[in-house]
C-alpha cells in the first residue's frame, strides 16, 4: 500500500475531545435497540444462542480494535483502514473490503429516518394527523449532513448530546429492568423457563442478520487520528466491550421475559413499551419515545461523522481518488460528504428498510470477514492478539455470509456483494473526469487558507449548549401555551414533543453552523491569529536581536584574528631573523673567545693597560657568560616563535571552511594564550592543568570556531576559580590547588569527545537551565554579555552537529562535555 500524505493540502487536527470521540463507540448499542424485536419476534428464547456468541466475538473485536489503534494512531477511519494495513499486500482487497464497512454505515440514516418517520406517524395518528413520509424521511436523512459540512466539531459535539439520553436510558433500561426480574414479587423470573433450541441454518442466518449490533461497537477508532488524547479514546473500546453483555444479553432477557404479548410482532415502539412498563409506570411512553427517537438521531450523527473518515483515508493511503482526501480548515471533508449524501439518498429511494438492512448487511459483514482475514494472515505480528483464533472466526464468518445471505434471499446477497464494486468503478471514472470539482487541487484553493486550531476549544461546546437550550425552551414554552389556550384537536398526544425538541435541536444547530457559528468561529480565529502574530514577531525579534549579537560577536573575533595574525606576522618577522643572526653570532662568539684564548696561550702579555683592560671588563666571567646569553637569546626566540605560532593557530583566518586538524593542538594553542590566568601569582599558586589526551585522528572541523568555545570554556573556569579564590587564603589555595582537568577521547570511530572539568563551586541547578540561554550571565555589569556560552552551544550544535552539555555539583566543579563528527563533510 502506497502512501500519498504528501500531496494533500490540509489534514485532520486534532481538535476532538476524549468525551466527544468516547460517544462513537456506544452506537453498536442502539442498533441492537432497533434490531432486537426483529430478531425475538422469530426466534423467541432461542436468540440468546445469537447474542452470546456474538458478545463474546464483539468484545475479542474491540479489544483487538484497540491494540490496532494504538499501532496507527495517525490512522483516521479506524477497521476498515486498519484492515488495509493488514492486507496491504494486496491493494485490490483492501480498496473492496474498506469501501464495503463505508457501505454498511451509509445505510444507517435512511433507516433511522424511516424509523424516526414511522414514530411520528404513530404518536400523531390517535390525534387524526400524519406527516407526508418521503418529505419527512429525505429531511430525517438530510439534516445531520447539512450540520457536517459546516465542520467536524460542530456535528460531534451535537452527537454527544444525543448520547445521554439515549444511551443513557438505554443503560437504565436494562439495569433496571434487569433489577425488577430479579426482585420484583410479580416477576416472572431473571432467566426464562426453558430456552428452544435451534437448527445449525437458522443460527447461521441470523447470526449473519445480526452481526450489525455487535460488530459496531468498535466506532470509536474512527475518531483516534483526530482526538486530543487517541490513547484515553481508544480505552472507550475497552468499557463498551465489558458493557456489552449487559446491553446485548442483559436487555434481551428483559425484553423476552416482559414483551410477551405475542401480537407485538416487531413493533419497535410496542416491544420496549411493554417491556419497561411494570418498572417505568406512566412515564414509560415518554422514556421509550424519547430513547428511540434519540437513538434515530445519534446513529444518523454518527454516520455523518463516521463514513467520511474512512474515505479519507482511503485516499489518504492511495487507495481511492485523492479528491477524497480533501478536507476543510474547520475539519469538513466535503467530497467525501457529497458521495455519502448521494449513497444514503440512493438507499432512501429504496424504501424497503429490509431491504436496505440485508444489503448493506452483506457489505458490512464482508468487511469483518476482511478484519479477520487480515488478522489471521498477520498473526505473527505483536499487535494482533488471537490470530489462530481470527481464522476460526473467518471460517464461520464465511459460512454464515453464504448461508444466511442465500438465506434472506439471492438478490440482495448479489446486491450487497456488487455495490462495492460499483463504487469503485464510480472512483475510477472520478480519476479520469477531468472536471474541476473532481480534482483535488480545486479544493485546495478553496481551502487554502491554513487551518488554525482555536486556543479556547470548549467555546464551540458552549455556543451548541445555549443554542440547543434556547431552541429546546422556546418549544416547550409554545406547548405548554398551546396546551393552555386548550386548542383541541381530537386528542393530546404530549410525546410528540420529544421528537419536535430532538428534530429542533439537529436543526436548530444546522442553522446556527451556518450563520452565527461560523462567525463566532471566524472571529476566534482572527483573536488567535493575530495573537500568534504578535508572539511570532516577538520571537522574530528576539531572534533578530539575538543574531545582532552574534554578529557583532564574530565580528569582533574576527576583527581579533586579524588583528592577532597581523601582529603575529610583524613580530614574526624580526623574530626571524633575530633567531636567525642568533645561530650565527653563537658561532661568531665560539670563535673569537677560541681565537682570545689561543692568543693568552701562545702571547701571554706582562702589558699593564691590557691586565687592567681584563680585570676591567671582567674577561673570564664574560667568556664564560656570553655564550649563556647567546643561548638564553636563542630559548627566549624560539619561545615567541611559540606564541606567535600559537597565536596564528588560535586565529585560523581560514575558519569559515571545514579542515582537518588536529584537535590537540588547539587545546595548547588556547593554553598558551590563557597562560597569564594560569600562571603562580602573588595572590595565588598557579593553576593546576591535568591533560589525559588520547590518540585521536585529524578532525574535519571550523578550527577558529572551536578554539573560540574552548576559549570561552577555560576563561568561565578560570573566572569561577578565582571568584572561589576571593574566599580562600594563598595557604589555603596551595593545600588545595586550582586545576583544570582535559580530556580527550574518541566515541566509535565517529565523535571526538572534549571534556573540560574545574574544581570550583559549581553551577546551582536553577543556573544550569539556563547556562546556554542568549543573554543570560552571572557576572557583574560590564564583565560578560551572556552571549558566551549562548554562541558556544549554537557553534557546536549547529555548525559542527554536536552536543555541548554541561554537568555539574554544587562544592565540587563543573564538567563541559563537547562532542563533534570526526567528518564533518558527510554530515553536511
Amino acid at each position: 500500500m502506497q502512501q500519498h500524505h504528501s500531496q494533500f493540502l490540509n489534514r485532520l487536527q486534532r481538535t476532538m475531545s476524549p468525551p466527544e470521540a468516547w460517544g462513537f463507540s456506544v452506537v453498536g448499542f442502539l442498533t441492537w435497540l432497533t434490531l432486537v424485536p426483529s430478531v425475538q419476534a422469530p426466534l423467541g428464547t432461542a436468540s440468546l444462542w445469537i447474542w452470546i456468541p456474538g458478545v463474546i466475538v464483539g468484545m475479542l473485536i474491540n479489544l483487538q480494535v484497540r491494540k490496532l489503534g494504538e499501532q496507527y494512531p495517525d490512522v483516521s477511519g479506524g477497521t476498515p483502514n486498519y484492515t488495509t494495513r493488514l492486507l496491504h499486500r494486496y491493494p485490490l482487497l483492501s480498496r473492496y473490503l474498506g469501501v464495503a464497512y463505508y457501505l454498511g454505515w451509509v445505510s444507517f440514516p435512511p433507516i433511522n429516518a424511516i424509523v424516526l418517520t414511522d414514530l411520528i406517524q404513530l404518536h400523531l395518528k390517535p390525534m387524526g394527523l400524519s406527516v407526508p413520509e418521503k418529505l419527512f424521511e429525505i429531511s430525517f436523512t438530510a439534516i445531520a449532513y447539512f450540520v457536517a459540512f459546516s465542520g467536524t466539531r460542530a456535528v460531534a459535539i451535537l452527537h454527544l448530546f444525543f448520547v445521554f439520553p439515549s444511551i443513557g436510558f438505554l443503560l437504565l433500561f436494562c439495569v433496571q429492568g434487569l433489577g425488577w426480574l430479579a426482585f420484583a414479587p410479580q416477576s416472572p423470573g431473571l432467566l426464562p423457563s426453558s430456552i428452544k433450541s435451534i437448527s445449525i441454518h437458522d443460527w447461521l442466518k441470523w447470526y449473519f442478520y445480526s452481526a450489525y449490533t455487535y460488530y459496531a461497537c468498535e466506532t470509536a477508532s474512527s475518531f483516534v487520528a483526530d482526538s486530543r488524547n487517541p490513547n484515553n479514546t481508544l480505552k472507550s473500546l475497552t468499557w463498551v466491550a465489558w458493557c456489552m453483555p449487559l446491553v446485548f444479553i442483559g436487555g434481551t432477557l428483559v425484553l423476552l421475559q416482559l414483551a410477551t404479548n405475542p401480537n407485538l410482532g416487531t413493533d419497535l415502539y410496542a416491544n420496549y413499551l411493554a417491556a419497561s412498563t411494570p418498572f417505568w409506570g406512566n412515564a414509560a411512553p415518554f422514556l421509550v419515545t424519547l430513547l428511540i427517537a434519540a437513538s434515530c438521531l445519534l446513529g444518523t450523527a454518527t454516520t455523518v461523522c463516521n463514513t467520511p473518515r474512512v474515505l479519507y483515508q482511503l485516499a489518504q493511503d492511495g487507495l481511492l481518488s485523492p479528491v477524497f482526501g480533501a478536507v476543510s480548515r474547520r475539519g469538513a471533508m466535503e467530497p467525501a460528504l457529497i458521495l455519502t449524501f448521494i449513497s444514503s439518498g440512493v438507499f432512501l429511494a429504496w424504501g424497503d428498510t429490509t431491504r436496505i438492512f440485508m444489503v448493506s448487511g452483506v457489505c458490512w459483514f464482508i468487511s469483518l470477514l476482511g478484519l479477520h482475514l487480515g488478522l489471521w494472515m498477520q498473526r505473527k505480528n505483536p499487535t494482533v492478539l488471537w490470530g489462530k483464533l481470527s481464522l476460526a472466526f473467518l471460517i464461520v464468518e464465511f459460512i454464515a455470509l453464504v448461508v444466511g445471505g442465500v438465506a434472506w434471499g439471492w438478490f440482495d446477497f448479489g446486491m450487497g456483494l456488487l455495490l462495492p464494486l460499483i463504487v469503485l468503478m464510480i472512483d475510477a471514472a472520478i480519476r479520469r473526469i477531468r472536471w474541476v470539482p473532481l480534482q483535488l487541487e480545486w479544493w485546495d484553493r478553496l481551502h487554502s487558507k491554513p487551518a488554525r486550531r482555536p486556543e479556547n476549544e470548549d467555546f464551540v461546546v458552549l455556543q451548541v449548549s445555549i443554542l440547543i437550550g434556547l431552541i429546546c425552551g422556546a418549544t416547550t414554552i409554545s406547548w405548554f401555551i398551546r396546551s393552555w389556550l386548550r386548542v383541541d384537536i381530537g386528542s393530546s398526544n404530549p410525546y410528540v414533543l420529544i421528537i419536535v425538541l430532538m428534530t429542533l435541536a439537529f436543526i436548530g444547530v444546522a442553522i446556527a453552523c451556518w450563520t452565527t457559528l461560523p462567525q463566532v468561529a471566524a472571529i476566534e480565529e482572527l483573536a488567535t491569529s493575530s495573537t500568534a502574530q504578535a508572539k511570532q514577531l516577538e520571537t522574530t525579534l528576539n531572534e533578530l536581536k539575538k543574531a545582532q549579537v552574534q554578529i557583532v560577536q564574530s565580528e569582533k573575533m574576527s576583527s581579533l584574528g586579524q588583528l592577532v595574525a597581523g601582529v603575529a606576522h610583524e613580530i614574526n618577522n624580526p623574530v626571524n631573523f633575530i633567531h636567525g643572526n642568533l645561530t650565527h653570532l653563537n658561532q661568531y662568539t665560539e670563535d673569537l673567545l677560541r681565537m682570545i684564548e689561543l692568543y693568552q696561550q701562545r702571547h701571554p702579555s706582562n702589558d699593564s693597560e691590557v691586565q687592567q683592560l681584563a680585570e676591567e671588563i671582567d674577561l673570564e666571567f664574560l667568556m664564560e657568560d656570553m655564550q649563556k646569553m647567546v643561548s638564553s637569546m636563542k630559548l627566549g626566540t624560539d619561545r615567541i616563535r611559540e606564541i606567535v605560532i600559537s597565536l596564528r593557530n588560535f586565529s585560523r583566518m581560514d575558519e569559515a571552511d571545514v579542515k582537518e586538524v588536529d584537535i590537540h593542538e588547539g587545546i595548547e594553542s588556547t593554553l598558551l594564550i590563557l597562560q597569564h590566568r594560569l600562571k603562580d601569582k602573588s595572590e595565588r599558586p598557579a593553576v593546576v592543568v591535568k591533560k589525559d589526551y588520547a590518540r585521536l585522528p585529524k578532525v574535519e572541523c571550523f578550527p577558529g570556531q572551536l578554539n573560540q568555545v574552548i576559549m570561552n570554556i577555560l576563561v568561565n573556569a578560570l573566572d569561577a576559580l578565582d571568584e572561589m579564590n576571593t574566599k580562600r587564603t594563598y595557604q589555603e589555595i596551595k593545600e588545595n590547588p586550582n586545576q583544570i582537568t582535559i580530556r580527550t577521547s574518541a566515541i566509535e570511530n565517529q565523535y571526538v569527545e572534549i571534556a573540560i572539568a574545574d574544581n570550583g563551586l559549581g553551577i546551582p541547578s536553577h543556573v544550569q537551565q539556563r547556562i546556554f540561554d542568549p543573554f543570560f550571565t552571572t557576572k557583574p555589569v560590564g564583565k560578560g554579555t551572556g552571549m558566551g556560552m549562548s554562541i558556544s552551544y549554537q557553534i557546536i550544535t549547529e555548525k559542527h552537529h554536536g552536543k555541548l552539555v554541561c554537568f555539574s555539583t554544587p562544592e565540587v566543579g563543573t564538567e563541559f562535555i563537547i562532542q563533534i563528527p570526526m567528518r564533518q563533510l558527510c554530515l553536511n
